[in-house]
């Protein structure tokens, strides 16, 4: 229901500017410029996106999100050098590039900050406030460190200590900080067992989960690319989701929704403290945790599919992996494999 809403609000903003006279949607997206209005570029990008984009109006809520971050940040950069925006050359867009490394940011993440800046030089050209294309051909230099390395995947050794850490402290915990803890080992276990993306769990409704069957299952309705898939259900994430289904809700939650909250920040709230290392503290008295986002759960999944069943095509089907070759990003197995047949040399 909330995401219906939200996807109802996105076509009402996209069909404004539609509805706008050429001209008039042309003096918006100039003045937008002149004054570097992050609000107004965005809204002018979202609508694009909205009617042109790979995916339209159908696209997550992470990649709008990313994308408005990334046009805002753009226009901040371009305030802050005294950039035209609306005759900007591909050197001043290689220079973004340049500037963004230089502050640190990851490959990975400049990649995407240049992907929003494209879209909104996209969306600048239909408003035809200009023909600039200063994005077009700019280089971001190759990320040659292993998926894996970067974002490793939780070890079972971990996923046991906080699933246990969860468990005991189930045991004394009464009202609502019982139903918080029911709810966490509900959302760990969704991840951990069924490789779900984040935004495919929070998304997941009750009409999609099948428990009474003789095979559990449950089927990923709004996955990436649009793609649909059944994943099979292990006891313990059953027993949780029957469990989950009697717990209290308040009547602002999203109705016929497996989880009650809608975004990644809140079951980010809700997890990460059940990863610090108790006892553990930093050089500045912050706890040690073994957080490492939702994604790791993935990776997590994977990797364990593919140790028991050696088959990266079946994991890319748990997975919905279009590629193949993405699913070998998701597996961390052949070094420790390979390590036991070395040892015995």
């Amino acid at each position: 229901m909330t995401l219906d809403v939200s996807r109802s609000d996105l076509g009402g903003r996209t069909r404004e500017w539609l509805a706008l006279h050429p001209d008039e949607r042309r003096r918006r997206a100039v003045q937008a410029c002149a004054v570097k209005d992050a609000g107004v570029l965005w809204s002018l990008t979202e609508a694009h996106l909205g009617l042109y984009g790979a995916s339209g109006l159908l696209a997550s809520p992470h990649t709008f999100s990313a994308y408005r971050t990334g046009v805002r940040q753009f226009a901040e950069h371009a305030e802050a050098n005294a950039l035209n925006l609306l005759r900007l050359s591909q050197d001043d867009a290689q220079a973004y590039v340049l500037a963004l490394l230089a502050q640190g940011r990851k490959v990975a993440t400049v990649r995407g900050k240049v992907a929003a800046a494209s879209a909104l030089y996209r969306a600048l050209r239909w408003a035809g406030a200009t023909e600039a294309q200063p994005f077009v051909g700019v280089r971001v230099p190759k990320d040659h460190e292993h998926p894996l390395t970067k974002n490793p995947p939780y070890s079972a050794a971990v996923l046991r200590r906080v699933m246990g850490g969860v468990e005991e402290r189930l045991l004394a915990a009464r009202g609502p900080e019982r139903v918080t803890l029911l709810r966490a080992r509900t959302l760990l276990l969704l991840l951990s067992h069924t490789g779900l993306r984040i935004q495919e769990a929070l998304d997941l409704a009750w009409d999609d989960v099948h428990l009474d069957e003789d095979d559990p299952s449950l089927t990923v309705r709004r996955g990436k690319g649009r793609r649909s898939r059944e994943v099979m259900l292990s006891d313990r994430l059953v027993s949780a989701l029957r469990t989950e289904r009697g717990l209290p809700r308040r009547r602002s939650h999203a109705a016929g929704m497996v989880l009650p909250f809608r975004t990644r920040a809140a079951a980010t709230r809700l997890l990460r403290p059940l990863f610090d290392r108790p006892g553990e503290f930093d050089g500045r008295g912050q706890p040690v945790t073994d957080w490492r986002g939702c994604h790791a759960f993935r990776k997590h999944t994977g990797t364990r599919l593919y140790e028991a069943l050696g088959d990266f095509a079946a994991v890319a089907e748990v997975l919905g992996h279009a590629d193949i070759n993405t699913t070998r990003a998701y597996v961390r197995v052949a070094g420790g494999r390979a390590g036991k047949v070395m040892r015995d040399w």
